[in-house]
């Protein structure tokens, strides 16, 4: 047989561990005994190496197996591919050992600027190199584009290659600053609350819509400030603009922010964790998502940054 024609390509490396190892042995069985495999599997991987190249080998005499000269020629290559696998190993073992590379997060503002900053820093005290690229919007990502690897958002996805994890919910309340009551007073029902300065949204119709579900006629004129910032929510708060809906957790801390309405029952915000199905199992997604799924399990405002 030609070996130019007759070779289609090595495609098992344990062949040419097989050929080093019984070359320097001199014998099938102390080469099996190294590779704590069985003579006869030794000798059919021999075999099938030389069908695979065309080349004899080895020659067969009752001291062993000695290497032919077609054999001792690709000693040297053969040294060199093993010794590039062995050290393919080592980068893979050394890479698996740590977290290298990038992870993009989508978040809201809230989460993105008040609750998420600790999260990354711990992680990255853990694991220094893992670069964290934040997307932060109030809208959600497409994480099937690949706009994000993962995302924390505010309601339950439904796309069916998306791999979510629940995280607790996150209560709402109505919210105005002492200064603010001192000087409008106090709204003691959904009627007086609807003639108070509202901070509100401009284009986002997530207000109106919950507003609507409570039965209260609303409409965009009722809001004295319009803004989809939700930052710029708690800043208008926190200057006494006006009474805002946002997170319980995040005015827990504020001892000039006063809760108000506390019989309106305002339905939570879900939080999920979610990543696309196709990286679920990337190492270094992983460890970030369930660093984050124990980081806000008990609580989602432990690591509340202050402002």
């Amino acid at each position: 047989m030609n070996s130019k024609e007759g070779f289609k390509g090595l495609q098992d490396w344990n062949l040419v561990r097989a050929f080093l190892l019984v070359a320097e042995q001199g014998s099938l069985s102390a080469a099996a005994r190294k590779l704590n495999i069985s003579q006869p599997t030794l000798g059919r991987q021999i075999q099938q190496l030389e069908q695979s190249t065309g080349l004899n080998l080895f020659r067969r005499s009752t001291q062993g197996l000695d290497i032919t000269a077609e054999g001792s020629e690709l000693m040297s290559s053969a040294k060199k591919a093993m010794a590039g696998m062995e050290e393919f190993q080592r980068q893979v073992v050394g890479h698996s050992d740590k977290l290298v590379g990038d992870i993009r997060i989508s978040v809201n503002e809230i989460f993105g600027v008040y609750m998420l900053p600790k999260v990354i820093a711990q992680f990255q005290s853990l694991h220094p190199q893992v670069q964290i690229e934040m997307v932060i919007t109030n809208q959600a990502s497409s994480l099937s584009k690949r706009d994000a690897d993962l995302a924390l958002r505010m309601f339950k996805p439904t796309q069916p290659n998306l791999v979510a994890r629940r995280l607790p919910d996150l209560p709402l309340g109505f919210f105005a600053h002492h200064r603010y009551l001192e000087q409008y007073g106090t709204p003691q029902s959904p009627e007086e609350f609807l003639s108070h300065k509202i901070i509100g949204f401009d284009i986002d119709t997530q207000f109106l819509e919950g507003a609507e579900k409570m039965g209260w006629p609303m409409t965009a004129r009722n809001f004295s400030v319009r803004t989809d910032s939700l930052i710029a929510h708690v800043a208008l708060l926190k200057a006494a603009a006006g009474i805002a809906c946002t997170h319980v957790g995040l005015m827990k801390n504020e001892p000039e922010i006063t809760q108000i309405l506390e019989d309106i029952e305002i339905a939570d915000l879900e939080l999920w964790v979610v990543c696309h199905q196709d990286v679920q199992f990337n190492r270094r997604i992983k460890t970030f998502m369930d660093f984050l799924i124990r980081a806000f399990a008990d609580d989602p405002y432990s690591y509340l940054n202050g402002y």
